[in-house]
């Protein structure tokens, strides 16, 4: 009989001060980080479980990408102008009619450090809400 190797997902938790849109009174998640999915994520309430996102980095869907924090998001990330040591995350959007997409416009923003995170709209920036994760066109 094969041995299976289990990997261990690692659970980090944060608390969103000011929800997610469209689920703002959601202010616990977890993101869950496995191994084999690599290098998406999941974004998962802790208050309503079936309430999930699945994440991939940005940087990996737009190398270059800019940041554009509110004072507001500041102050609920820990409070700095500095982007380092944050981590930004794109909620993925799966479509039976057509291919994933990225939402660039709304990224999750986390600082580590302090266990908060925020889902920043970069209303002043033209990214898309429906960026296209893969350039080419499937296999057939």
């Amino acid at each position: 009989m094969a041995e299976q190797s289990v990997q261990a997902s690692r659970i980090t938790r944060y608390h969103f001060p000011f929800g997610i849109p469209a689920f703002e009174q959601l202010t616990r998640f977890r993101l869950v980080e496995n191994p084999s999915w690599a290098p998406l994520a999941m974004l998962e309430s802790e208050s309503d479980p079936p309430v999930g996102f699945a994440c991939a980095p940005v940087h990996l869907l737009m190398p270059g990408y800019k940041l554009e924090l509110s004072e507001e998001e500041k102050q609920a990330l820990g409070g700095s102008d500095d982007a380092e040591g944050l981590i930004l995350l794109a909620i993925l959007t799966f479509r039976a009619d057509g291919p994933p997409t990225a939402n660039l416009l709304a990224p999750v923003v986390l600082n580590p450090a302090a266990g908060v995170g925020v889902q920043s709209v970069q209303a002043n920036l033209s990214y898309s809400p429906v960026h296209p994760i893969r350039q080419e066109p499937p296999c057939s």
